[in-house]
């Protein structure tokens, strides 16, 4: 089965708290650093940075913005971003964990391909727990539910009604099924207590497609995707799941606002180096990205991404990660969920 995620999106659900904890704290990196440094840990080799997508797609646009960033923090060492595409990112994720554990070679990749796909797959060929060093999250971003013009509603409320009592019309598409936006069309669907039936399909274009002709009512997606459709008035957006509204759709509510603070939640991109990686090593690169997600370059560029900058100390965020993958299998439980062959 083919996984196309759009923008290959998963969603790693925090409350606001957390957000709060995230973007405010100032994260201590290992005492290592302040011993070795940047310069002292200085190669010739460039950093490479691995995404799992296509070179021009989000997640290495990503990948380009930190690198450049992060390069006056690397001791002068260059920065090369290399797309590695195929199989929904796990080529990716072969790269990196097969690499040598010298701190030359991380990846970076959506929270789905770390935490979700554990629990889509058999023989999913990594384990995220054992084969990868986490080394610091590098922004998140908001989901959204969107429903088609056709669909007489303007908040999560008034949908929910409409679907209550337009039964066979009630849907909402996926870009596959066992993708982010299945699980997260079915949690919407649970905590409103209204069924709705799962479209899934092969990519972003159908989807819309479809969308807009009518064919099915509501779409579950990364909120950068939905923004440009929403202000063109081809789709509206109903929810965010924000913990506060988004800056550029100052008009739609928050999913805590419509009622269901259960669907608050932010998704992340994350760093992470092959298992193996020394603490010292670690600690180098998590300050350079510390260092380069406080900068001006980032804040921009991310904010054109709607995104919002995000670092966090490599133990934090291995913990993170351990929540997200017994969420995701709690979900993937009470859907019922088969795990397919990879």
């Amino acid at each position: 089965m083919t996984h196309h995620v759009l923008f290959h999106r998963c969603c790693h659900w925090f409350n606001s708290k957390e957000i709060d904890m995230l973007n405010r704290r100032t994260f201590t990196v290992y005492s290592a650093t302040a011993a070795v440094g940047a310069p002292a840990l200085a190669q010739s080799d460039p950093l490479r940075i691995v995404v799992g997508f296509p070179a021009g797609g989000i997640v290495d646009i990503i990948a380009r913005e930190l690198g450049e960033a992060m390069k006056p923090h690397l001791g002068g060492r260059a920065v090369v971003v290399e797309a590695k595409p195929g199989a929904g990112g796990r080529i990716g994720v072969a790269t990196v964990k097969t690499a040598a554990p010298d701190g030359n070679t991380v990846l970076l990749t959506p929270s789905s391909i770390m935490t979700l796909y554990p629990h889509v797959f058999n023989k999913l060929g990594y384990d995220t727990l054992k084969d990868l060093t986490p080394v610091s999250t590098v922004c998140m971003s908001a989901n959204a539910l969107a429903v088609g013009m056709h669909v007489p509603v303007k908040t999560l409320g008034e949908f929910i009604a409409w679907c209550k009592a337009n039964p066979k019309e009630a849907s909402y598409a996926s870009p596959g099924a066992g993708s982010a936006p299945h699980f997260l069309g079915a949690q919407i669907a649970s905590a409103a207590g209204i069924e709705m039936l799962h479209v899934p399909y092969k990519g972003a274009p159908d989807i819309l497609n479809d969308l807009y002709g009518g064919r099915i009512s509501s779409f579950v997606t990364a909120l950068s995707n939905a923004v440009q459709p929403h202000m063109g008035g081809k789709m509206r957006v109903l929810v965010t799941t924000s913990p506060k509204r988004s800056s550029v759709l100052p008009d739609v509510q928050t999913a805590a606002e419509a009622g269901y603070p259960q669907l608050s939640g932010m998704e992340w991109f994350g760093l992470l180096a092959p298992a193996g990686t020394s603490p010292e090593r670690v600690a180098v690169l998590n300050s350079a990205v510390s260092k380069a997600i406080a900068s001006d370059r980032i804040k921009e560029a991310f904010g054109k991404l709607i995104m919002e900058p995000s670092s966090s100390s490599p133990t934090e965020f291995a913990r993170m990660i351990k929540a997200d993958i017994d969420r995701w299998g709690a979900t993937a439980k009470r859907l019922n969920y088969q795990p397919v062959d990879a």
